[in-house]
């Protein structure tokens, strides 16, 4: 199958059907997005020379940071136009190809995005991961599907980063969703704890006008 080869502009086919996520998507309701990346990424990430794989990845700038460090990376998202943005916004030509899962290939950057469903990405051999949004973004009774999925696609010593949040769901119900320390360590007992800030002041909108005062940024890395 051929190559469409696109500089900026977006592509035609984005996504239509009635999806919560992707409604959040093309109405801008993107408070979990991080226009400038994550500081915390760039703190505590340490690994350059892998092959990244990044679960629902939004247009996070983090994607850019990750191939500047020398990191193939590869991210999987569910709604194209956030893919087709970090390309506009960005400026990076690509090539898009159809498919099962539709692919965005950076010309000029080392970084791979497919547009579709995380379940349905089949590509395994990632001896890294990054999460910033993604077990956060899932309710509990698809957390450990998304586990053992993301682990189908790992090597057995591949280097993890996963940021989760902490905070009272009493207050206010996710997504992003409270994982506790507990949650985590049942899905991958090989990561440890290495920072938990106040992060109240970048919670989504939504968070602080429910009244929620506190909410904690927590940083898990490979032991």
């Amino acid at each position: 199958m051929h190559w469409l080869v696109i500089t900026h502009e977006r592509a035609t086919g984005i996504q239509t059907m009635s999806n919560p996520w992707l409604e959040r998507w093309r109405n801008g309701h993107i408070g979990w997005h991080e226009p400038d990346g994550n500081q915390n990424l760039q703190k505590f990430w340490r690994a350059s020379g892998k092959r990244v794989l990044v679960p629902l990845c939004g247009k996070s700038p983090d994607l850019l940071w990750l191939a500047a460090q020398g990191n193939e990376v590869v991210g999987i998202e569910l709604a194209e136009i956030a893919v087709q943005d970090f390309f506009a916004e960005h400026d990076i030509r690509f090539e898009r190809r159809e498919g099962r899962l539709v692919e965005y290939r950076a010309l000029d950057a080392g970084i791979t995005l497919y547009c579709g469903d995380y379940f349905e990405f089949d590509m395994p051999g990632f001896d890294a991961h990054y999460d910033r949004g993604a077990l956060i973004a899932l309710p509990p009774e698809l957390r450990a599907r998304y586990v053992q999925h993301t682990n189908s696609l790992l090597t057995e010593n591949a280097e993890q980063l996963v940021i989760t949040v902490e905070y009272d769901q009493a207050v206010c119900k996710g997504p992003p969703f409270s994982v506790s320390s507990s949650e985590v360590l049942a899905h991958w007992p090989k990561l440890g704890r290495v920072a938990s800030i106040d992060d109240i002041e970048n919670a989504p909108p939504k968070f602080r006008q429910a009244g929620l005062t506190a909410m904690r940024e927590v940083v898990w890395r490979t032991i």
